[in-house]
């Protein structure tokens, strides 16, 4: 609800020609039909929505927290202008609680629900509860959604709190992926260049979402493992200088024991089966440049087993899937700085990479990046 009232395109279709976010969306190392067998936590909501490329001002309903300070926070979201008097727009925000039904003498326990308006006659808010089904949308007075929020969440032994969530993209330019559908063609998003397009809701963004890999929560722990390794090696002698850690070093820790091949890899992340004529094409030309960025940053490691048909792995299932190999190299790219990658990515000359094919691989690699660099601040479902 959050992400398509922010107008986030999620680069792919929901149904037709619609893009529109839908759960089966949602990336990074979240695993859906855990969250609806055991819930979600606070925290867990706060790193999803960062995964999505959202900004997230989070608040707990602790001692830190006053009933005034939610009022404003209301008001921020639900009443003032979205338009300064200058010629910038300030990002649109939504706020989304996560509060105890009880307190509200409603059935079930911790929910999550945006609320829409505020009324200040009546000192109420509207909250879209999303179990529609069951509520539907409905008025509460806003001291009593503040005291829903104070009861402790048995899961993290922390209250439960508020978040007002917004999205400022990193280019300010809208990006269709459809128009990248040859090396010539070098999109049309240029011909904005001079052009200022002002954030705002209605604003189309570049899309936050992997149409290539899915990951989730029970395997962040091998995530956390891969960031004490790179950290391990950063302290070293060797690269605590600033020097980059290679592919090889990248490449050691995902291989079995006495084993070249990179099995480990799915550990942290999976494939997703590409099914579109129009992400295959983006699957192939993303193939194409990764081959070029392997052989330009010498990580062409060649080994016996990289040739062997490894078919009976049923995550390696080409051309409709990324394959181990260019799986590792993605890792390789999150370890890198985003500055270095970003050099590396942009740079190369090759075949079919149009600058929406480079900024993809860019993203996707952003994504695996922040997944890593958030595994050790999750709790487990």
């Amino acid at each position: 609800m959050v992400l398509n009232s922010l107008a986030v395109d999620p680069g792919q279709h929901w149904k037709g020609p619609w893009r529109w976010y839908s759960e089966k969306m949602l990336n990074c190392w979240v695993d859906m039909e855990d969250i609806k067998k055991a819930g979600i936590t606070l925290r867990e909501f706060h790193c999803l929505a960062l995964c999505q490329g959202l900004s997230v001002d989070l608040q707990y309903c602790d001692e830190t927290s006053s009933l005034d300070a939610f009022r404003e926070a209301v008001e921020r979201a639900c009443v003032e202008s979205n338009y300064d008097d200058d010629e910038d727009d300030k990002p649109l925000e939504v706020m989304v609680v996560s509060y105890s039904r009880a307190i509200l003498k409603q059935t079930g326990s911790g929910h999550f629900s945006p609320i829409a308006a505020y009324d200040k006659a009546s000192d109420s808010v509207l909250i879209l509860d999303t179990a529609r089904f069951k509520y539907g949308a409905h008025w509460t007075k806003l001291p009593l959604i503040y005291d829903a929020m104070k009861p402790i969440d048995p899961d993290t032994s922390k209250s439960r709190g508020y978040a007002l969530l917004s999205f400022v993209p990193d280019s300010q330019r809208c990006v269709e992926i459809s128009k990248c559908k040859n090396a010539n063609d070098v999109s049309k998003q240029k011909s904005n260049n001079n052009k200022k397009i002002k954030t705002s809701s209605s604003a189309l963004s570049t899309q936050p979402a992997s149409i290539i890999f899915r990951s989730k929560m029970n395997q962040k722990e091998r995530r956390r493992l891969y960031k004490e390794y790179i950290t391990y090696l950063r302290r070293d002698e060797q690269y605590n200088g600033g020097e980059e850690i290679p592919y090889d070093a990248v490449r050691a820790f995902w291989c079995e024991k006495d084993s070249d091949r990179p099995v480990r890899v799915w550990e942290i992340i999976e494939p997703v089966r590409v099914n579109s004529e129009e992400e295959n094409q983006m699957l192939q030309h993303m193939r194409t440049l990764l081959k070029d960025l392997k052989e330009a940053s010498n990580a062409t490691t060649t080994t016996a087993t990289e040739n062997k048909n490894i078919d009976d792995n049923q995550f390696f299932k080409p051309p409709n899937h990324i394959n181990l190999e260019e799986t590792l190299f993605f890792i390789y790219l999150a370890t890198l700085s985003r500055e270095r990658r970003h050099e590396l990515v942009m740079r190369i000359n090759s075949d079919g990479a149009c600058d929406i094919i480079r900024q993809h691989i860019l993203m996707e690699a952003d994504i695996i990046a922040r997944a890593i660099e958030l595994s050790d601040q999750l709790t487990s479902i």
